[in-house]
C-alpha cells in the first residue's frame, strides 16, 4: 500500500468536502426535501453558509481557496479546505 496515495486521496476528499456534502444532500430525497424546507424558511445563502461553517468547525479545517466549479447543483462556489 502506498502511503502517498492514501494521503493524496484523503487530502483531495477533505479539500472538496463542502462539495461532497452538498452532493450527498442532492442524492438523498428526504434530506433534499428538508434542505428545501430550510431554504424556504431562512434563505439559500444563509443555510449554505451555515452548512459550510459547520463543516469547518466540526472537522477543524482551514480555508485554502475558492472553487467556482462545484459538482453540486445546490451551490455556485465553495471554500476548499485543508486539515488544521
Amino acid at each position: 500500500m502506498s502511503n502517498e496515495f492514501v494521503e493524496r486521496v484523503v487530502g483531495n476528499f477533505i479539500t472538496d468536502i463542502t462539495d461532497h456534502l452538498f452532493l450527498s444532500i442532492e442524492q438523498d430525497d428526504a434530506t433534499m426535501r428538508e434542505y428545501m424546507s430550510n431554504v424556504n424558511r431562512v434563505g439559500l445563502e444563509e443555510l449554505n453558509r451555515a452548512l459550510g461553517l459547520k463543516i469547518k468547525e466540526r472537522l477543524h479545517l482551514d480555508h485554502c481557496d475558492e472553487n467556482h466549479s462545484p459538482k453540486s447543483r445546490l451551490i455556485k462556489s465553495y471554500t476548499r479546505h485543508s486539515c488544521a
